[in-house]
């Protein structure tokens, strides 16, 4: 039963990290007359996922991760409406955001670097550390925002991004992940 279920999350991980390679791919070659409608998307996605996440708040247990993700549901709806409602501080909130999360998401994979295929034993667990650390500056550059001030460009940067981590992803599944028959 335990097996079972690190295998299908083992196998979530693996779509959804090639799910978000074809994200960034597609980000990268989007033309720049869909930027606008691309934004809107992203603002209806952030109210999408927020109200679904509500939604799981409400039939959940109540513990801790409950209103942990709770919170993280109303700045998803609150990031959504911004998106939606503002012109011209768009690139500014989505800078932010993305640098925020490209910033958490280093120190969630340095930690399992470090934690995991480091004691493990795993001979290229610097790698990852690297690749770490590479996402961290990416997430720092983004929050600061110096060389785009057009969404086209921004949309690129974001692309590359999050080809990046999901690639990033896929090495910390490899390196750290502990079943080898799963």
């Amino acid at each position: 039963m335990l097996f079972e279920a690190l295998g299908k999350l083992k196998h979530q991980i693996i779509i959804s990290s090639v799910v978000m390679m074809i994200l960034g791919l597609l980000l990268l070659i989007i033309p720049e007359q869909y930027d606008g409608i691309l934004v809107n998307l992203l603002g209806y996605a952030a109210l999408l996922l927020g109200s679904v996440m509500i939604w799981d708040f409400i039939g959940s247990n109540k513990k801790l991760k409950d209103f942990i993700l709770f919170i993280a549901a109303l700045l998803l709806i609150v990031l959504g409406i911004f998106v939606l409602v503002s012109g011209d501080k768009t690139l500014v909130v989505l800078s932010v955001f993305f640098g925020i999360l490209l910033i958490v998401d280093g120190l969630h994979s340095a930690v399992h670097a470090w934690m995991y295929a480091r004691r493990a034993g795993k001979k290229w667990w610097w790698v990852l550390l690297l690749l770490c650390i590479l996402l961290i500056g990416a997430g720092i550059i983004i929050l600061n925002n110096p060389w785009w001030d057009s969404v086209h460009s921004f949309v690129k940067v974001i692309g590359g991004t999050v080809l990046f981590a999901s690639a990033v992803g896929i090495v910390r599944l490899i390196l750290v992940w502990p079943l080898r028959n799963v």
